[in-house]
């Protein structure tokens, strides 16, 4: 998502604003949401130096945290991945320019919301993972390693390792957590299998929620960014003389993704850019008109229309394939909710801390 959208990302300066995915998404139950190591590199790209703060211990003593049938969780264990979360944490307050004290009395609310989520995430994975056994479900190591390489190679070897440090966590303790979480995939993407969404579901949906289908005024446009207006001024100068706007968007665009495709940004809606650059792009009448400077928090820039798409209401058939991915997505989340529900109901579970 772009950072000239409206919503509050964060700032990286440079990209070009880009329509936003309208595909409805379904989100696994949030007691899933256990960030082990994977789960964590992939929503921060956290970057921990090797030489960073010891692990923590936010849960004091040793013994047992959590016993799940015949298994226990230690309090050791437990206080790594409470370690990898505040890690994590500390480098997103620290992305947006604000420090973050796990020890804090103003953060004891979200220290106790992720102990929460945590225990909540590991009880989960550990009901899943005995009933993968009892059902033959099953992760070979050579997925897990693949996915671990993987990992490694797209955000570095060091910063991997520096995370592992951070946390305390040693790598067969990854490797069993992941391989925790992809049996946990593979169970809920075998109940999506499952599920069989008929035209008449699908079409009544549609007929319920036809708003929703709305699709407002959207343009396509070109963009120049640049970081002064002098340098606005210049390409300004050169567009009037008859230079190519997709070859100065390449050439001079500090834009890098949108620059490598002439400044094009594709189809987006008025609320999905800060309102300065919609303002100036909704303005523009005819494909090829070219835009006064425009001045946001990212630079300057110089737009070019290149289409207009009228305000229109989806059809039912445009959008089927949408529908039924989601309505069965809804299905298997809820049949995922309530095999959860009844491996907790059927298994005594003793949560020793708070």
């Amino acid at each position: 998502m772009s950072d000239i959208e409206t919503n509050n990302e964060t700032k990286n300066e440079g990209q070009a604003p880009k329509p936003k995915d309208r595909t409805t998404l379904i989100i696994l139950s949030s007691v899933l949401i256990v960030i082990v190591v994977v789960v964590g590199i992939l929503l921060w790209k956290t970057n921990i130096l090797k030489s960073g703060p010891k692990p923590l211990a936010l849960i004091s003593g040793s013994g047992p945290a959590i016993i799940i049938g015949n298994e226990t969780i230690s309090k050791g264990e437990l206080n790594k991945q409470l370690n990898l979360q505040v890690a994590l944490l500390k480098q997103f307050y620290a992305s947006q320019g604000k420090p973050f004290d796990p020890y804090s009395k103003e953060n004891a609310q979200i220290i106790d919301q992720i102990k929460q989520n945590v225990i909540q995430g590991l009880i989960t994975l550990k009901l899943l993972d005995d009933y993968a056994k009892q059902n033959s479900i099953t992760v070979s190591d050579k997925e897990v390693d693949d996915t671990l390489n993987q990992l490694e190679t797209r955000f570095g070897k060091d910063k991997f390792e520096s995370i592992i440090n951070e946390s305390g966590l040693t790598t067969n303790e990854i490797k069993k957590q992941l391989k925790e979480q992809l049996i946990a995939k593979d169970i809920y993407t075998n109940l999506e299998k499952g599920v069989k969404v008929s035209d008449t579901e699908a079409k009544t949906f549609y007929e319920q929620h036809k708003a929703q289908f709305n699709v407002p005024e959207e343009v396509n446009a070109r963009h120049i960014l640049v970081k002064t207006k002098p340098e606005a001024e210049q390409i300004e100068k050169e567009l009037k003389a008859g230079k190519s706007f997709t070859m100065l968007a390449m050439e001079k665009s500090i834009d890098k993704a949108s620059g490598e495709k002439g400044g094009e940004l594709g189809f987006f809606t008025a609320d999905q850019m800060v309102p300065a650059f919609s303002n100036a792009a909704f303005a523009l009448k005819k494909p090829g008109q070219i835009s006064p400077i425009v001045h946001t928090q990212y630079g300057y820039h110089i737009i070019q229309l290149i289409a207009k798409r009228p305000a229109q209401v989806r059809t039912f058939e445009e959008v089927k394939p949408q529908l039924e991915q989601m309505l069965a997505q809804q299905d298997a989340k809820e049949s995922f909710e309530k095999l959860i529900d009844g491996l907790k109901a059927k298994t005594k579970i003793d949560v020793k801390v708070q």
